[in-house]
């Protein structure tokens, strides 16, 4: 499947864990002129048996770090990581069972990806390290 015509709008991930340390949601967007990041997630320093809750919203973050994601886009071709609808519509719950999301947006199209394997875990890491930066900046 072809990316629609339309520009990389938004893109975000999640997941749900009955321990809190693994619980996590981001999400970046582009409103207007403005490239705005969301977090919500614990970042763990293990060397130092530490951390930190981290818990934002409409934090302006800059074009270029916004345009890492469309690198990881250019180099994974995000669409073709799409998750078909059957799939999404017979996943099955256990009340324990750790959940992940991974959602991509092109101007009013949202499309749920594969939240598994090397892109997934690229662009989990660039939001970990955003999380962490603009954490520090509300010190």
């Amino acid at each position: 499947m072809q990316k629609p015509d339309r520009k990389r709008t938004s893109v975000s991930i999640s997941q749900n864990h009955m321990d809190s340390t693994f619980c996590y949601s981001f999400g970046i967007r582009k409103e207007n002129d403005s490239y705005l990041f969301d977090a919500d997630c614990i970042l763990v320093d293990y060397d130092n048996n530490e951390y930190s809750e981290v818990n934002f919203i409409d934090k302006e973050i800059t074009k270029e770090e916004f345009e890492k994601f469309t690198k990881l886009d250019k180099k994974y071709d995000f669409i073709s990581l799409k998750r078909s609808e059957r799939e999404k519509k017979m996943k099955c719950f256990a009340l324990d069972e750790t959940t992940t999301n991974f959602t991509v947006k092109y101007g009013d199209d949202a499309f749920s990806l594969y939240p598994n394997g090397e892109c997934f875990e690229a662009v989990n890491e660039l939001f970990f390290q955003l999380a962490g930066k603009y954490a520090d900046n509300n010190k």
